[in-house]
């Protein structure tokens, strides 16, 4: 018989595992926006981004981005705040990461 432990741990490995959503929310011709959802511990693939937009937080935390040479930078996002951010310099990338235990809930609002 399967002890109680290996059987919670068979469970856990077959469980989906949260990734990281984009709801589109608006889009007309001069901005694009939606809600990012980053779930606790997950991570997104390694983009860019082109163009100036402003970032809300709706349920705020802690963001990590992470360069591709392993640079790592934090971003506090405030619950209610918003942000401004430029576009990336030609040619740098970045990866956002969640590692904390509380899901990060964003509005990103991007010029075109």
């Amino acid at each position: 018989m399967m002890s109680r432990w290996v059987l919670v741990l068979a469970l856990a490995l077959q469980a989906p595992r949260a990734e990281m959503q984009r709801v589109p929310q608006f889009e007309n011709g001069r901005v694009v926006s939606w809600k990012s959802v980053i779930p606790p511990h997950t991570e997104s693939t390694m983009h860019r981004h082109d163009r100036s937009r402003t970032i809300i937080g709706i349920v705020g935390g802690d963001l990590k981005t992470i360069a591709p040479d392993g640079r790592v930078t934090v971003t506090h996002y405030e619950t209610g705040t918003a942000y401004w951010q430029e576009p990336m310099a030609p040619g740098e990338m970045h990866k956002d990461v969640n590692d904390t235990n509380r899901t990060i809930e964003l509005i990103v609002v991007e010029v075109k």
